[in-house]
């Protein structure tokens, strides 16, 4: 009994022993498999060869006619593995290669490379990152064939990682337009502009390749191939024109550095097709610089002040049967609406009896607001229709993102009140985008056809055009033709001899509007003032159309037409000159035929002609390239503006003297003819670079 015991005793101990461990194993199972998931499974992840994304190579975005306004450019981080060659290749190359290293890369001595190579092998490291400067494209070739390296991944371990890198040929210009994207590890992406607006069409289909985790968050691609290959993105060409582009972005800089403003922005239209041919938003920075950093013509909506005029003008015409004729009394300057609200004019002492288009032509608030009151009182809603179809009510369902919505007043509204009509007729208690003024403007221009503003006019795969964006009208017409062309006449007066007659010229007309807006602060309107000038030109058949606006400006000149007129007339006289086609006459003498008559050329040249026939001449310049004026009998030297990278006036010029001229800015010639220029392809001051192709006709 005793042995049996002994032995049942000893069974009984096993067996529960068992139990216990068994019991432990599950419990551990249980705990790694519950409680420790994500901690292993995340060293699991660490060691394992995982499938990641491979980015897309991005589209084009483009001006134009084609230029590069965004591009991505391939840039590669060279890594190693120092164990894949034979003994004999190393050991042969790892001296020239070290010293290739330090010269190209600059981070560390030929012995130093030289150290880390030899370690790396011996240690058995699979992965080395030489450097984390990333290398050019074009440098990549000449890495290719280095001591090592030239024996290719599998045999001489050289490992490339491309990324890619966003560059704006540009730089600064339109740098909000073409804006930026990023995209984080789950490749959602977030950004601004048409980066952004157009990122389905521009990001291309990504990828996917192996890769293996070797240190850190550093991961090793295991083949040279994506086990799926990406789809390269899609380009997309826009309407802007990088010459107005350029030329508006440094006038009105000017102009913001001039008055001390706080912010400003330029947006020019094409009128009968709604193409953008420029816009330009420039921000004061905390050290006093302007840059492109918010889009004010899209995003931002300010009250427009006497912008608005034109649409409580256009309202009233189209309402009533309103001579322009008819008279209005604007008084001393003063009018009281319900005994609390003060309407007052810019003018010290009133502008007393008015007729109804001086009202626009002087911008008088008491003027519009009585007419307003008197008419729309009893009804305000009807005045509302108006603005709904005019769109200064709605947005207009801009091709890019984050298009500002407009804010008005309306009766029922919680802020309504009795003076909300009067103010709301001069552009108060309503808030509207430059773009949505603009449009506005733009279909007055385009005799009341509204049309879409638009930006991108092509996606395109290569040169195969994928999707083209034509013109879309938003409302064939906002008016009667008898109302329209009232106000027309109204807005060309405004420039004749109203608010904007300092830009008045004698090259072509102009017509518009001021505005001048007392800025809300505190629930008070102080003297700070949102100033802007939008239009149209040539108003007698306009080609653009075009807005200005300038947040704050600062000095004695404080109104929209002494800051933003002179900016609008100073960009459509270089868009006009380049997009017009005139004769241009450089002499106008009776007596041209007592003497040859010198166009332009070399200073030096004509100087030596003009003394061999004894012309009287006089100097009021005396730079390489001149143009000449005739002075009675008398021929006058002028500078003949010559820039880098712009196309130079070369008419009247021999070709020998225009083809030096033009050839020097790269672009090739193609004379027709003999004798000198008297015509050329490309207008003065048009950009110019080694793809452009000038003709130039000889007579």
């Amino acid at each position: 009994m005793g042995i049996r015991n002994s032995i049942l005793l000893r069974v009984r101990f096993a067996f529960l022993l068992i139990v216990v461990i068994a019991t432990a194993i599950i419990v551990r199972i249980s705990d790694l498999q519950f409680v420790e998931r994500d901690k292993w499974e995340k060293a699991g992840n660490a060691n394992r060869v995982k499938i990641r994304r491979v980015d897309a190579t991005r589209g084009n975005i483009l001006a134009d006619d084609g230029s590069l306004l965004a591009t991505s450019i391939p840039f590669y981080k060279l890594a190693f593995d120092p164990c894949v060659s034979s003994d004999s290749i190393f050991n042969s190359g790892v001296d020239s290669l070290s010293q290739l290293l330090s010269r190209y890369f600059k981070e560390k001595s030929a012995s130093q490379y030289d150290s880390l190579l030899r370690t790396a092998r011996k240690k058995k490291r699979r992965y080395l990152i030489l450097s984390h400067k990333l290398v050019k494209h074009q440098d990549k070739k000449h890495i290719d064939n280095w001591p090592i390296f030239r024996e290719g991944r599998h045999n001489g371990g050289l490992i490339f990682s491309k990324y890619e890198k966003r560059f704006k040929p540009f730089d600064d210009l339109a740098r909000r337009t073409i804006g930026f994207i990023s995209k984080d590890e789950e490749a959602q992406y977030t950004g601004r502009g048409l980066e952004f607006s157009f990122n389905n069409d521009l990001a291309g289909v990504d990828g996917e390749a192996l890769f293996q985790r070797v240190s850190g968050n550093q991961w090793k691609p295991l083949d040279d191939g994506a086990q799926v290959r990406a789809e390269n993105g899609l380009d997309i060409q826009t309407t802007i024109n990088m010459d107005f582009e350029e030329h508006a972005h440094n006038v009105l800089e000017k102009a913001l550095i001039k008055h001390e403003a706080n912010f400003g922005t330029v947006l020019l239209m094409e009128v009968k097709t709604g193409q953008i041919k420029a816009i330009v938003n420039l921000g004061r920075t905390s050290e006093g610089k302007y840059i492109e950093d918010f889009n004010y013509a899209i995003q931002g909506v300010m009250e427009p002040g006497s912008t608005f005029k034109s649409a409580s003008m256009l309202a009233l015409l189209e309402e009533f049967d309103l001579n322009v004729k008819d008279s209005v009394n604007a008084g001393d300057g003063k009018y009281m609406f319900y005994d609390e609200c003060i309407m007052t004019d810019s003018h010290y002492n009133g502008f007393g009896m008015l007729s109804v288009d001086e009202v626009i032509e002087k911008s008088s608030n008491i003027g519009i607001s009585k007419l307003i009151f008197k008419n729309f009182r009893s009804n305000p809603e009807r005045f509302f229709k108006y603005l709904d179809r005019f769109n200064l009510t709605s947005t207009i369902g801009f091709q890019m993102e984050g298009e500002g919505k407009p804010y008005i007043s309306r009766p029922g509204d919680p802020n309504w009140s009795g003076c909300s009509l009067p103010w709301i007729s001069i552009g108060y208690e309503v808030e509207t985008s430059p773009l949505q003024m603009l449009t506005f403007y733009n279909a007055i221009a385009n005799n009341g056809k509204m049309v879409a503003p638009r930006i991108v006019k092509k996606i395109l795969r290569g040169n195969e055009v994928i999707s083209e964006a034509g013109v879309k009208t938003i409302r064939k017409s906002i008016s009667s033709e008898r109302s329209l062309k009232a106000l027309q006449g109204m807005l060309r007066k405004v420039v004749q001899t109203g608010t904007a007659k300092k830009i008045n010229n004698n090259e072509f007309a102009i017509s518009g509007k001021t505005g001048t807006t007392q800025k809300l602060k505190n629930g008070k309107y102080t003297k700070n003032y949102y100033t802007s000038f939008v239009g149209y030109f040539p108003s007698e058949a306009p080609t653009y159309s075009m807005i200005v606006a300038i947040d704050e400006p600062k000095g004695a000149n404080q109104y929209g037409g002494d800051v933003c007129a002179p900016v609008f007339l100073d960009i459509a006289e270089v868009v006009y000159s380049r997009t017009t086609e005139r004769d241009i006459h450089y002499i106008n003498n009776e007596n041209e035929s007592a003497f040859p008559y010198i166009k332009a050329g070399n200073y030096n040249d004509l100087l030596l002609l003009s003394d061999a026939f004894d012309i009287q001449q006089v100097s009021e310049n005396t730079t390489q390239w001149v143009r000449t004026r005739v002075k009675g009998d008398t021929i006058a030297w002028v500078n003949a503006s010559v820039k880098k990278g712009l196309m130079p006036d070369v008419r009247g010029m021999t070709l020998r003297d225009a083809m030096y001229l033009i050839e020097n800015e790269g672009a090739t010639v193609h004379p027709l003819g003999n004798g000198r220029v008297v015509t050329q392809s490309i207008s003065p001051g048009s950009r110019v670079n080694s793809r452009t192709n000038v003709y130039l006709k000889l007579k």
